[in-house]
């Protein structure tokens, strides 16, 4: 990063970079960069909108939720569902938790953008989103390549998932093998199975609101694009037909209004929207 924003001058050591790139994780300005696995062969995730049956105990099924191992990802949210949910597991049974599954669909690698309108206003970064060149494309749904890691690579990649910059001698220590090694599978085996997803939260994560947009759309990869011009990074969660958007936002009318001009521009054909209550992290 020095030597992108210049040799010399104030603030552009390799030293002062550094300080500065930890003060935003520590303010929560950018998060920690998560490791996430491509679109793999025989690595078949799944995610499923369901709410509770019974209007009772909705708080008590999330914390069972949260417990149960071969669920990756939980969120209460509020809307015609009760939880977001993620899993990789096969054999996974809603059932026991007297769950009704509203919507249920193959997982695609999820896609992180990169802010540029973090100067903006959140209103003024919508209008550059509705004045972008929509075309109509679908996000890739191409495998890329066959899920092939190995126990030891498996056991890299739980331990560096939620933090890639953990020392390759930490990860050694909890798994009992010398750095080198874990170095040596991290690049050779991990990392080419995966992205790296980074993320701008200009005022601090905690500053906004987020909204789960559930879109239907033949042009998502344009959306997905357009979305670059707001100023926080958006998660954008793509099924087996439309996209899953987590939005980040100060103000939820402007974002209502965002989703809302889509639809009648003839871009998005529907949508729904959630919100999220309570999360559970794996």
């Amino acid at each position: 990063i020095a030597k992108r924003v210049g040799p010399t001058g104030r603030g552009r050591r390799r030293a002062t970079i550094s300080k500065y790139v930890n003060e935003m994780y520590k303010d929560e300005i950018s998060l920690k960069p998560n490791l996430y696995f491509k679109n793999l062969e025989k690595l078949q995730r799944k995610a499923y909108l369901c709410k509770n049956k019974s209007r009772n105990g909705v708080g008590k099924t999330f914390e069972n939720l949260k417990k149960d191992k071969k669920i990756t990802y939980v969120v209460l949210i509020s809307g015609f569902s009760d939880f977001f949910l993620t899993s990789r597991n096969p054999n996974l049974n809603l059932n026991q938790y007297d769950l009704e599954i509203v919507e249920e669909s193959i997982l695609y690698s999820p896609l992180y953008t990169i802010p540029q309108g973090w100067s903006l206003s959140l209103e003024d970064a919508v209008r550059n989103v509705l004045k972008h060149d929509f075309v109509k494309d679908n996000v890739s749904r191409d495998t890329e390549g066959t899920f092939t890691l190995e126990k030891m690579d498996v056991e890299i990649f739980e331990l560096m998932k939620s933090d890639v910059r953990i020392p390759f001698t930490k990860v050694g220590r909890k798994i009992d093998v010398f750095s080198g090694t874990v170095k040596e599978h991290f690049y050779k085996h991990v990392l080419p199975h995966c992205r790296v997803a980074h993320y701008f939260f200009p005022k601090g994560y905690k500053n906004y609101m987020q909204t789960y947009f559930r879109i239907h759309t033949e042009y998502e990869d344009s959306i997905t694009n357009s979305l670059k011009y707001l100023p926080c990074t958006s998660y954008v969660y793509p099924f087996e037909k439309g996209l899953l958007i987590n939005f980040f936002h100060e103000n939820i009318n402007i974002a209502m209004t965002m989703f809302q001009k889509m639809e009648e521009m003839g871009l998005v054909e529907y949508y729904t929207h959630y919100t999220p209550l309570w999360y559970g992290h794996f």
